[in-house]
């Protein structure tokens, strides 16, 4: 049994994967990461206006969607991990250099021992001048170092669509973006996102088949070109798709939805009003509705938890459902099985 954990940071990113072979754990990306020692660039981060509006003044919700405010109550990953009892993570993804995706990367790396991680060529800057206050440029100025090959604490590895290795298998994972090309063309216009990693995941079913959970990154028009081309069949008719771009409606093209037919979308923490809400199919489950979600995945269902009791409340009964129970195994509420 493999389990994810779809955690609400901020207006960012991170996905924790518990696999079923061997005990390894997967994180994918960070944000809203601290451990209990700040420096002063941390404080000032904290303090910032900017990050109090991405805490509440962006707390918006559509007016036919009630608002449960757990935006106002991030995850911190380096806690959650803990709770999880985490000692090592196999293997960190930073799917695409922005800082939503980075937030946190200096103090999670002075958390726990992290033997493996993935990245892309890119040649993404910052210049000393170009100031940073909602995110801290100690975090940029370490994940460049993990780049640059001056952090040792690491393997980093650049693997790229189509390639393979044997605990990559053994934990379902398959690379579908980016491709050499993809890194090439993002680093010629400066545009990573179409640089970003899009990771399938699929966890056996009892009959053998698999199961198809999509983290998308911020892959953007290019990128679903390239997947569309040549993994249309592996994506066709997804169980779970991780919303690229977090489900911002980012003016890109929304084609690839025809081929997934997602059975349920999930959406970060980004601001409400920028949300896709419309273009995707139900279900559409966001960390601000939500809180975090998590995904037991077994052969014989796919079960989804939440933390935001509230939220489950009101999701069943419009189902005319039963509330559920509280589980302390994943210290959230039962919301729906996917089979």
């Amino acid at each position: 049994m493999s389990v994810i954990h779809f955690l609400n940071v901020l207006e960012g990113d991170c996905n924790i994967i518990q696999h079923d072979l061997g005990g390894r754990v997967t994180v994918i990306d960070v944000s809203n990461a601290y451990n209990d020692v700040d420096t002063a660039a941390e404080k000032a981060v904290k303090a910032s206006y900017e990050r109090q509006v991405m805490l509440k003044a962006n707390n918006y919700v559509p007016t036919n969607k009630t608002n449960y405010r757990q935006k106002e109550s991030p995850d911190n990953p380096i806690d959650y991990l803990n709770k999880l009892k985490v000692n090592e993570i196999w293997r960190f993804i930073v799917t695409h250099p922005d800082m939503d995706h980075l937030d946190g990367i200096k103090d999670l790396y002075s958390e726990f021992a992290i033997t493996h991680t993935w990245d892309t060529n890119n040649n993404k800057e910052f210049a000393p001048s170009d100031k940073f206050v909602k995110y801290n440029r100690e975090d940029w100025d370490f994940y460049k170092n993990i780049r640059d090959g001056k952090y040792t604490g690491t393997k980093r590895l650049t693997p790229h669509a189509g390639d393979e290795e044997n605990y990559w298998k053994d934990d379902d994972i398959k690379i579908l973006c980016p491709t050499p090309g993809l890194v090439k063309n993002a680093n010629a216009t400066g545009d990573y996102n179409d640089a970003s990693y899009a990771l399938l995941f699929t966890p056996l079913k009892k009959d053998g088949t698999r199961w198809k959970i999509l983290f998308a990154g911020d892959t953007h028009d290019d990128s679903w070109d390239y997947i569309l081309k040549n993994h249309k069949d592996e994506v066709a008719n997804i169980d779970i798709l991780f919303a690229p771009h977090h489900g911002r409606d980012s003016s890109r093209k929304y084609d690839f939805l025809d081929v997934l037919k997602p059975r349920m979308t999930l959406f970060g923490n980004a601001s409400s009003d920028h949300l896709a809400y419309n273009k995707y199919p139900p279900i559409r489950i966001t960390n601000n509705q939500a809180g975090y979600v998590v995904v037991k995945c077994l052969a014989y269902g796919l079960y989804i938890y939440v933390k935001n009791q509230e939220f489950m409340k009101d999701f069943r009964a419009k189902r005319k459902w039963d509330a559920s129970t509280y589980s302390s195994t994943y210290d959230g509420y039962h919301l729906v099985t996917l089979k």
